[in-house]
């Protein structure tokens, strides 16, 4: 059973906390060149979620959830004797750290420290879109990219055996991967995640590591993520896609695709600090009535939506005469069960309400068509007990409910 000793132990937490790498029981930490850190949890340096159980294929982009971001791919990794670290255990003034197992007492001087490199073919064998960028390259040192690459630790895991846990390998005597180099061997070894080192308490001339497997994590760190936020647009200063369509009230030259809502006859717009609010005041009789909402923050599933202009009592809310667009894409109603089953796109839930089986984001567009033949408006005679959206109460609809914008 392999045993690290109290010297090796101490060190490796002692150096860690000062953030410094450990690379030899002989070295105080003030002589330790390479950096460290803690490394912690997604919201402090990873930016984006990690699996739980991803598959130890080599090369493999893997994602925490369907359809979500590529974070962690698991790379066969060189291992490099680190220049200064080689020493005999055994040496006690100071403590070499040597361990107390069958034949430790007698090992020999060699290298205690490893530093983990990217293959010479990696830029090929991968399609990682960051390859080639400076740090995810060929034969390039984890510790030298100074926390941009990382390695994943175990306690992302809860799964056993632990996927992310790494696996050393002695060369097989052609250059090749030979054995692997069980965790609890008895040379006793460490890697620090976050550099990349890989520490043996033990030198053994025939263990010597030549390759480790281990996820790196590929995705947007922290800063990544919030700055991509910041900038997405919105009044806090940062810089939209002049390149992308925008719907505003008054022209700018900043924006060359800009189009412009201008009212109109029956069309009036009312512009606050985040929205622009589209009403009409006219009344369908007979023929086609178009209302065009533009979502202007997130909207989460199952929750009413009101927008303002369509009444679908015009139509009894009969669905063969009521068409939504979503983007202009054509939508399929149905039933509340159904929605909520995903079986079916919105339901209507008032007389200007939709609830949508799924969230809405900020710049969706909602196009309302009713096909109103006969009936309904001010000159057809509509239902007066049904639910009406009115702009103001009029006294002669039991059910009305008033429609008003609210500053925030």
């Amino acid at each position: 059973m392999a045993g690290k000793t109290n010297t090796s132990a101490t060190y490796f937490a002692q150096k860690k906390l000062l953030g410094k790498a450990h690379t030899s029981n002989l070295k105080t930490d003030g002589e330790e060149l390479i950096g460290s850190n803690i490394q912690s949890a997604t919201s402090l340096i990873f930016g984006e979620a990690i699996p739980d159980s991803p598959e130890q294929t080599l090369y493999l982009l893997q994602s925490a959830s369907n359809g979500g971001p590529a974070t962690v791919e698991y790379i066969q990794f060189n291992l490099d004797v680190l220049t200064g670290t080689t020493y005999d255990a055994n040496n006690t003034s100071p403590d070499g750290g040597a361990g107390s197992d069958t034949g430790e007492d007698t090992q020999v001087s060699g290298p205690h420290a490893y530093k983990f490199k990217f293959p010479s073919d990696y830029e090929s064998s991968t399609s990682n879109s960051r390859a080639n960028n400076g740090y995810f390259d060929n034969n390039k040192l984890v510790h030298e990219t100074l926390g941009t690459v990382q390695l994943i630790p175990p306690f992302f895991s809860q799964t056993a055996p632990n996927p992310y846990i790494i696996k050393i390998y002695k060369d097989d005597g052609g250059g090749g991967v030979g054995d692997e180099i069980p965790l609890l061997d008895n040379i006793d070894w460490n890697v620090d995640y976050y550099n990349g080192i890989l520490f043996l308490q033990d030198y053994k001339a025939d263990k010597i590591p030549a390759f480790a497997r281990a996820f790196a994590y590929v995705g947007k760190m922290a800063q990544e993520v919030i700055s991509s936020g910041s900038s997405s647009g919105g009044s806090g200063g940062g810089s939209g896609d002049n390149a992308a369509e925008y719907v505003l009230t008054t022209a700018t030259g900043s924006l060359p695709n800009a189009k412009v809502i201008e009212a109109g006859s029956g069309i009036t717009l009312t512009t606050g600090a985040s929205t622009i609010t589209i009403s009409s005041d006219i009344s369908a009789v007979n023929g086609r009535e178009k209302s065009t909402y533009f979502v202007t923050s997130s909207h989460p599933a199952l929750t009413s939506l009101d927008i303002a202009g369509p009444d679908f009592s015009n139509v009894q809310y009969d669905t063969n005469k009521i068409d939504i667009n979503l983007n202009g894409q054509l939508l399929h109603t149905g039933s509340s069960s159904q929605v909520i089953a995903g079986e079916r796109d919105y339901y209507l839930s008032s007389t200007g309400s939709i609830v949508f089986g799924f969230d809405l984001e900020n710049n969706d567009v909602i196009d309302a068509i009713i096909n109103v033949v006969g009936g309904g408006g001010s000159g057809g005679g509509g239902d007066s007990t049904a639910s009406f959206l009115v702009l103001s109460n009029t006294g002669s609809l039991s059910n009305e409910r008033a429609f008003v914008a609210e500053l925030d």
